[in-house]
């Protein structure tokens, strides 16, 4: 159980995925701990029909949303936005006119639903070597990935016709577009893939994980060289 001995006023299983790459758990939550957390009293009026402010606005008092990864918590439903405005929107206003954005992971869909905010962007990259977290996230995180309010957009960002989603390593894919040693006359991909990006957001490991894929994004110089 990847909420160990914790005790919560709600916890129920929404979904377990194994990937070929990890495990994905889902909960709803109601941490009696987290000031952000609705009330479980209040949740139980919410889903009642008795004419109460609860039942009257039940996504008020909804419970959390919590994905786990590998059983380390990676996002929650109650900070979602938060944290991908965070990290996408100051990059992008950095730069004059961002037209072509790169996503490295971001298998969620959160990042590429900030970058899609952004009218200027013209296509945007997202290289995710989990097909089935993508997947996943689609059917059972559906806010983290829902474009519907932007405009000449897609319900799911995925199919915005401005998101290219390829579904492999990121660092095997930078390094075979953009990496030393490329030669101008054996390109073997779309002319397209080699054109540079005007901002590339990493949305996968942080540098602080202590797991060989993190030593890999943040330290090899092949890599980082390619980007």
């Amino acid at each position: 159980d990847v909420l160990g001995d914790n005790t919560y006023d709600l916890k129920e299983e929404v979904a377990s995925v194994q990937t070929p790459f990890q495990r994905i758990d889902i909960y709803n939550l109601i941490d009696p701990r987290d000031p952000s957390s609705s009330f479980f009293a209040d949740y139980q009026r919410s889903l009642s029909n008795d004419g109460s402010y609860q039942a009257q606005h039940p996504e008020l008092f909804a419970p959390n949303k919590v994905v786990f990864l590998d059983g380390v918590k990676q996002s929650s439903l109650k900070g979602d936005a938060g944290y991908h405005e965070s990290l996408v929107h100051p990059c992008m206003f950095m730069h004059a006119d961002p037209k072509r954005v790169a996503i490295i992971g971001g298998g969620e869909g959160a990042t590429l639903r900030e970058v899609l905010k952004h009218d200027t962007v013209e296509k945007c990259t997202m290289v995710e070597i989990d097909e089935l977290m993508v997947m996943t996230s689609h059917k059972y995180l559906k806010e983290w990935s829902d474009c519907s309010d932007i405009v000449g957009s897609a319900e799911w960002c995925v199919d915005d016709p401005r998101a290219d989603v390829r579904y492999e390593d990121a660092v095997a894919w930078f390094i075979d577009r953009f990496g030393e040693g490329v030669d101008e006359k054996e390109k073997k991909f779309d002319e397209d893939d080699y054109k540079p990006f005007d901002v590339i957001i990493m949305d996968a490991l942080d540098p602080q994980v202590n797991i060989p894929f993190a030593e890999v994004l943040y330290k090899q110089p092949a890599f980082l060289q390619s980007i």
